[in-house]
């Protein structure tokens, strides 16, 4: 998935700011989610975890990427993976992983993923 940049994304010294990568592993998963269920704003997931490893600098205007792979899923939960590269030479900048649980918003309780989901899951 391109990712397009905005100014808030960049610290003074023009470089992609640390934080930014949170909100770009965001965007790929709303991205993935829609194609996944069809929906672009009701998520019946929570994040429980997020990891980053800073692999080299983004600076303005370098044309970036995230790539997201489900890599791991569990009876309530699943793992995304993502690559953010810039897509000039596919140097790897940053890499991470979330774990999304799914959640009932009605109970305040975890659930077990949907077997009509898993498929979907696997394929992305």
């Amino acid at each position: 998935m391109p990712l397009e940049t905005r100014y808030s994304d960049y610290d003074i010294r023009g470089h992609v700011n640390n934080a930014t990568f949170l909100t770009y592993f965001e965007m790929a998963r709303r991205h993935v989610w829609a194609r996944l269920a069809g929906v672009t704003q009701d998520f019946n997931f929570i994040i429980a975890e997020a990891h980053i490893r800073y692999v080299s600098q983004a600076k303005f205007g370098d044309p970036l990427a995230v790539d997201i792979t489900t890599t791991e899923i569990r009876n309530k939960a699943w793992v995304w993976t993502y690559r953010v590269v810039d897509t000039r030479d596919e140097r790897l900048v940053a890499e991470g992983s979330t774990v999304q649980v799914m959640f009932d918003y009605g109970s305040q309780r975890s659930m077990p993923i949907p077997e009509a989901l898993r498929p979907m899951l696997q394929g992305a």
